[in-house]
């Protein structure tokens, strides 16, 4: 039994729904990470690099420094004397680890004290634990450098705010430490976690937004600096970072511009980091839930507007939404520094249309399988043909045993017998054309046949009114009556039972010419008058004067003629006939009344119908030929013919025919 449509859309409804609940769960638990990250990437590429903050300078212990002060690691004396000539700049971050005790480290110490402003590095080693510099420089401040990197070995974020547990303690970064020195203000950060299990709580998250490919940032090799190259009025209010960048040394990491192996020193990360909380332009995702949220939205809405196109639209609609979503996630990124993944959408998307296309394929499915029940029904089964039920409706039925190439066969078999049927329906409608051209020929035969006693009837009352003459004329009345029968009688057949005019109307178009009606009607009730002696006729009505019709003259008096006949045959002889002729919205409007037995309401088209005779008419001569051959001619005329009939046992033929232009 077929399902109901209503239950059947909830349950597609409900099965979506949980289909992209689903979905959500799904990129909870991060599976669809990767495609958004290659997004991410992409987009970074593709927007190019921005422009850096000119306070910002990395001072480099680059290649040049090495070869003039001796291998890695060079003495710590430089680093004092560095810091004496950047006694201008307003806070100097190391990314170099101090860890182990030199011989100079008392004149590093005395720089630091009297620049004020160091921040030195701690690291977050695999067991978790901060390696920091020599307790000596306790002076300086410090700040970790650790990097998350994802787990394809990309640095894209960092924790500004990692806390020692259980003491709680603050671990700042060294790019916000930097940052609170310049500002004066301390960085807005999260409340303290509460103690839990484990050794370190990363909080405070920052997505790196990087300004470029490596180099991006001013760089000042440390030699340059030293040998008086890079005066120190060049550093007045600069941030400067200290920091390798000697290939095969340092530890480079990759950045979503990296391109070629073209690696970033970890230095160059902090004065990323650093820059954006100058400029607040780091990068910011849409929350979880907000994605989540608006991805089933905007899905919910994609499957409302598929539902109402056609499989070439819906096609070009999906690719469409796949592409302004895509081309919307990288715009906001550009422009505004928010980052929306776009895969949840993209999934979301695809999986709504295949639904919409599989509905839409298992709708059609069961419909070729209705019809195909229908055909079934209408023609039956043949022998050797399977009359089992399908083993399943709609789409899942292609996956039951012979599948879809079951369903075809079944169809073509169908459309095979369809056209053995086909060819049977020609054979018998040939047949019967021949049939009813014998008919319509034996017809002819019997018109012609006709014509020949008429024609001696014609002669012979020609011949009987001149004796009559002879006589004193007592019959002449009598014999104009009955030659006027006898023309009428002609005049019938030649419109009533030629072929043209009754069965071959498609093909022959009546002869048009301009009929006056006003003079028409009058000649055809004085004809009346005479046809019918006993009965009386009243033209009544506004007058149409000038009205005038194109048409077959002949065709018309027919039409009219078999009304009036009508009108005469169901009334009684003391009821006159009256035939009125108006002029109403352009059209010449001819109605023939009669007072006598009504037409029952369910009979008034049907009367129309070709044999039909209605119940009224059981005691009356006739063939039920009459009215059918007025509508005939009428709509032949280009006009419109209705009857109605009233308690009142008024009945009223009406004509509507267009008037000449």
């Amino acid at each position: 039994m077929p399902m109901n449509p209503i239950t059947r859309n909830l349950r597609v409804l409900l099965l979506l729904a949980a289909t992209l609940v689903i979905l959500l769960s799904v990129d909870y638990l991060g599976a669809f990470a990767g495609i958004d990250t290659y997004f991410y990437d992409t987009f970074l590429r593709l927007r190019g690099n921005r422009p850096t903050s000119d306070r910002i300078v990395i001072v480099t212990v680059d290649a040049k420094t090495l070869d003039r002060f001796g291998q890695w690691p060079i003495k710590r004396r430089y680093y004092a004397e560095m810091l004496d000539r950047l006694d201008q700049a307003t806070v100097v971050g190391f990314d170099l680890l101090l860890r182990e005790p030199t011989s100079d480290d008392g004149l590093l110490e005395a720089a630091i004290k009297r620049h004020g402003r160091v921040v030195l590095p701690v690291y977050v080693g695999a067991a978790a634990q901060p390696i920091g510099p020599l307790d000596r420089f306790s002076s300086a401040g410090i700040g970790h450098i650790h990097i998350e990197l994802g787990v394809d070995n990309t640095a894209r974020e960092l924790f500004h705010s990692v806390y020692s547990v259980p003491s709680n303690k603050l671990l700042p970064s060294l790019s916000s430490k930097m940052f609170e020195a310049v500002s004066g203000q301390p960085l807005l950060r999260l409340p303290p976690p509460v103690p839990t299990t484990g050794r370190l709580i990363q909080q405070d998250h920052h997505t790196i937004n990087y300004y470029g490919t490596p180099g991006t940032f001013i760089r000042v090799s440390l030699a340059d600096l030293l040998d008086g190259t890079v005066q120190p009025a060049y550093f007045k209010d600069k941030l400067v970072l200290v920091g390798l960048t000697v290939p095969g040394i340092l530890d480079e990491v990759s950045t979503p511009l990296s391109q070629t192996r073209n690696r970033m020193p970890g230095v160059e990360v902090h004065a990323n980091a650093l820059n954006n909380l100058l400029d607040t332009s780091s990068i910011h995702e849409l929350l979880g839930v907000l994605r989540a949220f608006a991805a089933l939205i905007t899905a919910l809405l994609l499957a409302v507007v598929l539902a109402k196109r056609d499989e070439k639209q819906s096609v070009l609609i999906w690719a469409l939404s796949l592409f302004l979503t895509v081309l919307a996630a990288f715009a906001v990124l550009a422009a505004t520094h928010w980052w929306v993944p776009p895969a949840l959408f993209l999934v979301a998307f695809s999986v709504i249309f295949a639904a919409v296309y599989l509905y839409r394929l298992d709708s059609a499915a069961r419909k070729l399988d209705h019809e195909y029940e229908i055909m079934t029904a209408l023609l039956g089964w043949d022998a050797g043909e399977n009359s089992e039920p399908a083993a399943g409706n709609g789409l899942f039925g292609f996956l039951s045993e012979g599948g879809i190439n079951a369903r075809i066969g079944r169809q073509v078999s169908m459309t095979n017998k369809l056209l053995g049927l086909h060819k049977q329906l020609e054979s018998a409608l040939k047949t019967e054309r021949e049939a009813l051209d014998s008919q319509i020929r034996f017809v002819e035969m019997l018109s012609h046949e006709y014509r020949t006693p008429l024609a001696i009837i014609r002669a012979n009352l020609d011949i009987l009114e001149m004796k009559d003459e002879d006589l004193g004329g007592q019959l002449s009345g009598n014999f104009s009556k009955m030659k006027r029968a006898v023309s009428r009688l002609v005049e019938v057949m030649e419109t009533s039972l030629g072929r043209q005019r009754l069965e071959d109307a498609r093909a022959v178009l009546p002869t048009n010419e301009e009929i006056d009606l006003t003079d028409f009607l009058d000649a055809l009730l004085a004809e009346s008058a005479e046809l019918w002696a006993e009965r009386s006729f009243k033209r009544l009505g506004s007058g149409c004067s000038g009205c005038c019709v194109q048409g077959d003259r002949l065709m018309l008096k027919t039409a009219v003629l078999n009304l009036i006949d009508n009108a005469v045959k169901y009334s009684a002889v003391q009821e006159p006939v009256r035939v009125f002729l108006e002029r109403q919205d352009g059209l010449a409007v001819v109605s023939v009344i009669n007072q006598g037995t009504p037409v029952a309401p369910e009979e008034l088209e049907r009367v129309f119908e070709k044999f039909y005779r209605g119940g009224s008419s059981a005691n009356t001569r006739g063939a039920g030929l009459g009215l059918y051959l007025v509508r005939k001619i009428i709509e032949q005329l280009g006009g419109r013919v209705t009857l109605t009939s009233d308690d009142s046992h008024y009945t009223t033929a009406t004509i509507h025919l267009p008037l000449c232009q």
